[in-house]
């Protein structure tokens, strides 16, 4: 968004995407408070596990891992009114008046359910009871199911009842089937098996990365200023801040929409720095990997990632 123009034709693609990230992890976030009244004993989070099983990819949005039973949760923030319809197997919401059809999201848990069940046959796990919820995040989401769906009176429900729904689950299950052995071996063939979900963003919109714009953004102005560097800092024309890391924020977003490495060549283009002296010596100054010779250096952008 910050790269791209206002008047871009994927703007909107691009807004309402970023609009449907920010409120799932928000979502995902303002859950956590619910997690304080569950057990402190015995019960593990693994947050968006991602596996790759029979030529399909199923992603959990959080799995809790205790020694009785296994539980799925796909938590939803949808707001405005969501009805949940067992004909069609669909989830319409209605907000502001429009109405949006989406995937019955009890049938993706039930699907994950599933991979997840064959994952633990193929390594030879215990059968373990797998329960799952969708779990509406938004406190204002009014839901609303249809009458003969009893899967969803079951299965979907608001945050705060997610301490007792879990309450119900431990009365249903009360043998261990997982030793603690058992546990820490499945949780490590989890992380093991999970393939991180990260395309080109640019291809996943279909934007030319021509298309976005260069240079440091000034970090004060409001208008996105392009910063000169002039000695030994970063200087913004329009409301004259300096800086002397501006840099570091613009790699980033090179690392993110371009490349994950950098040549001399390539930052001094990108940064629109007025040599490759300077462009060296801002390199160098960040301690990064690299590879290769003097002129054909290649630093490795990642750490500054990890830095976030």
């Amino acid at each position: 968004m910050k790269r791209s123009s206002t008047t871009h034709p994927k703007r909107l693609q691009i807004t309402e995407s970023h609009r449907r990230y920010k409120a799932g992890f928000n979502g995902e976030k303002s859950l956590k408070f619910f997690y304080r009244y569950l057990p402190k004993k015995g019960l593990h989070f693994i947050p968006g596990i991602r596996i790759l099983h029979d030529d399909y990819y199923f992603q959990m949005d959080l799995l809790l891992v205790t020694p009785h039973f296994l539980l799925i949760l796909e938590i939803k923030s949808h707001a405005g009114h969501l009805y949940f319809d067992d004909k069609v197997k669909q989830m319409i919401r209605i907000l502001e008046g429009k109405r949006e059809c989406f995937e019955d999201p009890i049938e993706q848990v039930k699907r994950q359910s599933y991979h997840l069940a064959k994952i633990m046959e193929q390594y030879e796990f215990p059968a373990i009871p797998i329960e799952r919820l969708v779990v509406v995040t938004n406190s204002s989401t009014f839901v609303e199911f249809s009458p003969t769906y009893k899967e969803a009176f079951e299965r979907v429900i608001k945050s705060p009842q997610l301490q007792y729904k879990f309450a119900e689950y431990q009365q249903n299950y009360q043998d261990a089937v997982l030793q603690n052995k058992e546990m820490r071996k499945f949780i490590k063939l989890l992380f093991k098996l999970h393939d991180v979900y990260d395309p080109d963003v640019c291809e996943l919109f279909q934007i030319n990365k021509n298309e976005l714009t260069k240079g440091v953004f000034c970090p004060k102005c409001d208008q996105l200023s392009i910063m000169q560097y002039t000695r030994a800092n970063w200087w913004c024309a329009n409301c004259e801040h300096k800086t002397k890391t501006a840099h570091v924020e613009a790699l980033i977003d090179y690392a993110l929409l371009f490349s994950p490495t950098i040549t001399n060549q390539e930052c001094k283009d990108f940064l629109y720095l007025p040599s490759r002296s300077i462009t060296t010596h801002l390199l160098k100054a960040l301690n990064l990997p690299y590879k290769g010779s003097t002129k054909s250096r290649c630093y490795n952008l990642l750490p500054l990632l990890d830095s976030k």
